[in-house]
C-alpha cells in the first residue's frame, strides 16, 4: 500500500487480526483496479473500527504530521457510507 494513494472501489479478500501485547497486527488483501494488495498494519492500539476496513469503498494510508507522537504515526483512511481512522505504528 502506498503512502498517499487514494485505492477506490475496494474489495477486501481477507482480513487477519492478531493481538502482539498491548497493540494488534492486523493484515487484509483488497482488490482495487485489478490491483492485489496486501497490508500488514503493525501497532494498532484501539480495535473498534478494525470491522470497517470489511466494508471499505475507499482506503488510503497517511503519515502523521506530528513527529512528536510516541505511537500512531500513521493513519489509515476508511469511507464507505461514513469516514473511520484507524492509528497505527508501521506499515509493511
Amino acid at each position: 500500500m502506498e503512502l498517499g494513494k487514494i485505492y477506490k472501489g475496494v474489495s477486501v479478500n481477507e482480513f487477519y487480526v492478531r493481538r502482539e501485547g498491548d497493540s494488534f497486527l492486523v493484515s487484509f488483501s483488497f482488490i482495487a483496479s485489478d490491483e492485489i494488495v496486501n497490508v500488514n498494519l503493525i501497532g494498532v492500539r484501539d480495535p473498534d473500527g478494525l470491522c470497517e476496513i470489511l466494508s471499505a469503498d475507499r482506503l488510503w494510508v497517511e503519515k502523521s504530521e506530528d513527529s512528536q507522537v510516541e505511537f500512531g504515526g500513521y493513519t489509515l483512511g476508511v469511507s464507505h457510507e461514513y469516514y473511520t481512522v484507524i492509528v497505527f505504528d508501521a506499515l509493511s
